[in-house]
């Protein structure tokens, strides 16, 4: 299974939900890659590893997915990481008008001989390659912060997705939207979060995960909500998402 984590709206906590669940699955026993194709390349950073331009010598041709996945040191999950020539990749993929299911191939090999799931982390723009992560996912979760701008950002991923449905037959489908830095005590979360259960339906709508200082220490650590604060709200909260996710694989 290949799960997408996308929104076309930057600083919404796409990576550390991208990490944090790749992570839990991985704790649940299943065997889980993590591909950054944010050319931030953060995912190796969140997970305390050094950024590397893997992304770019798979999607350019150069190197095949045994030689670009790396261990991260943690049980069953492994990291295709991505650096700032992920944005090169994509540049040279345009050029040749690459289809939209070159993501999907190349995870073949790993798909399913082994491998559980995919864990796809994507950059906060519109683009062919982020339409590709899409196209790929079985499943795609929506993270969103909970501000006046947060449907703009979703809307448009709907959008993305609706037009897959419609012109590429992709037969995927939306687990849900995920509230992100929600604060219970201010009017402003509270009222986005109502003005998402309206827009998109209260039932596509995740528990959402609040906002607190542990997750930046973790990224700025290296470490995971499980490796640092195991017992913490946001753990437990991102532990909603992580059984959620396992309800769709097969056992």
């Amino acid at each position: 299974m290949i799960i997408t984590i996308a929104n076309q709206k930057g600083g919404v906590g796409k990576t550390t939900t991208a990490v944090t669940l790749a992570h839990g699955l991985a704790i649940q026993g299943k065997d889980t890659l993590l591909l950054d194709l944010d050319p931030q390349g953060q995912c190796a950073s969140a997970l305390g590893l050094v950024q590397e331009p893997g992304v770019f010598n798979l999607l350019v041709g150069v190197q095949t997915l045994a030689n670009v996945t790396r261990t991260t040191g943690r049980p069953r999950l492994a990291l295709i990481p991505g650096n700032k020539r992920t944005a090169t990749a994509q540049v040279v993929l345009n050029a040749e008008e690459f289809k939209l299911d070159i993501i999907r191939q190349l995870l073949r090999p790993a798909l399913p001989g082994g491998l559980n799931l995919v864990i796809i982390d994507t950059a906060p723009s519109v683009g062919r390659l982020q339409e590709a992560a899409l196209f790929a996912a079985d499943l795609v979760i929506i993270p969103t912060t909970v501000d006046y701008l947060a449907t703009e950002g979703v809307v448009k991923v709907i959008h993305t997705v609706n037009a897959l449905v419609k012109r590429q037959n992709w037969r995927g489908s939306v687990l849900g939207i995920l509230p992100t830095f929600y604060d219970n005590v201010t009017r402003e979360s509270q009222q986005t979060l109502d003005d998402l259960q309206r827009t998109f339906g209260a039932e596509l709508i995740l528990p959402p995960v609040h906002r607190a200082t542990v997750l930046r220490e973790c990224g700025a650590e290296g470490k995971t909500i499980w490796e640092k604060a195991a017992s913490s709200r946001p753990a437990k909260e991102y532990a909603d998402l992580v059984w959620r996710v396992a309800d769709y694989l097969p056992t």
